[in-house]
């Protein structure tokens, strides 16, 4: 290892400098040092190593032959520590950063389960999620995008379509071959019902909306976070009502399937929003427009796993 072939790193540190300025004193101003601690230091390394590096000729120095080689190995290496700073450096300048606001539930099952992707077509973006779990009437601040349906109070604000809510009740596989679906249980089998205290569209609603009996006929499970109730619905523990832009990657690998045979379709819109007061930056929009895209392979790809089997409901 280096620490046991020289004294020390900044033994080598010096003799670069006296080497490439060929002189004690001028090495001795560039270091700030005195001249007496760089004869100590190059001397200290000379007697380590066992041979001299210098020949000396009073206050004329020159490289031994050793000394040369020795130069040339560190004048190298310490050139490309700084080339390699130097473009860590400007890397980290030309960094972007973005600031996203979605729904805790949307971060982590639609955006996360993509990240790989993200950064495959933004590798010099930093990413800063501001998550909520619950309808909001103000945007976070000092954010580039929001996602979040369709609100009055957004009309001042740059928006795009992101995506229709549509509303389906899903469970994993094992769960639907244990206890059947909403419409044909298992004989014997209760139905558990998951359900978040903050979720904007209830289970009751939704099985009025499809015409089904309340939940008050089924168990249920509640959480303080609609997040819980998806994680809680991919442990197999239940029937969660998922919102299908957000849960639409589980629905197409197949991790998360619907119990019944229809989906409501709220007449609500997901929007992508941005601020109106300032410019918005070329990396963002390009993010933009990534994640529409994104958006739109999966509503084709979750349409051709619903169309054998889903009915659309549209409440009054």
């Amino acid at each position: 290892m280096l620490r046991r072939q020289v004294p020390s790193t900044n033994s080598l540190f010096t003799f670069e400098v006296v080497a490439r300025l060929g002189s004690f004193s001028s090495a001795a101003r560039e270091l700030n040092v005195t001249q007496p601690a760089i004869s100590r230091s190059i001397s200290g390394l000379e007697a380590h190593l066992g041979y001299p590096l210098f020949n000396r000729h009073g206050r004329w120095i020159e490289l031994t032959q050793n000394g040369d080689r020795l130069f040339r190995t560190t004048s190298t290496a310490f050139n490309s520590i700084i080339e390699t700073l130097r473009d860590i450096g400007h890397q980290n300048e030309s960094l972007e950063n973005v600031s996203i606001s979605m729904s805790t539930t949307a971060v982590n099952y639609w955006f996360l389960p993509r990240m790989q992707a993200f950064k495959m077509n933004f590798p010099a973006v930093s990413l800063n999620f501001q998550t909520f779990s619950s309808d909001i009437s103000d945007v976070a601040k000092d954010v580039d995008l929001w996602v979040r349906l369709s609100n009055p109070e957004d009309a001042n604000m740059h928006r795009w379509p992101f995506a229709d809510e549509r509303i389906l009740a899903l469970c994993t596989p094992d769960y639907l071959a244990e206890y059947g679906t909403l419409d044909q249980p298992i004989k014997g089998r209760l139905h558990t019902l998951l359900e978040g205290a903050q979720q904007r569209y209830s289970i009751d609603e939704y099985l009025h909306a499809t015409g089904r009996s309340t939940s008050s006929s089924h168990l249920s499970i509640r959480f303080s976070d609609f997040a819980s109730t998806i994680q809680a619905a991919l442990q197999g523990q239940g029937i969660a009502l998922a919102w299908a832009p957000e849960t639409a990657r589980q629905l197409i690998d197949g991790s998360l399937v619907p119990a019944c045979t229809q989906v409501v379709k709220t007449g609500r819109r997901y929007h992508i929003l941005a601020s109106n007061l300032t410019p918005m930056r070329s990396v963002v929009e390009d993010i933009r427009d990534w994640m529409i895209q994104e958006m739109r392979k999966d509503q084709a790809e979750m349409s051709d796993v619903l169309r054998a089997r889903m009915v659309e409901i549209n409440p009054t």
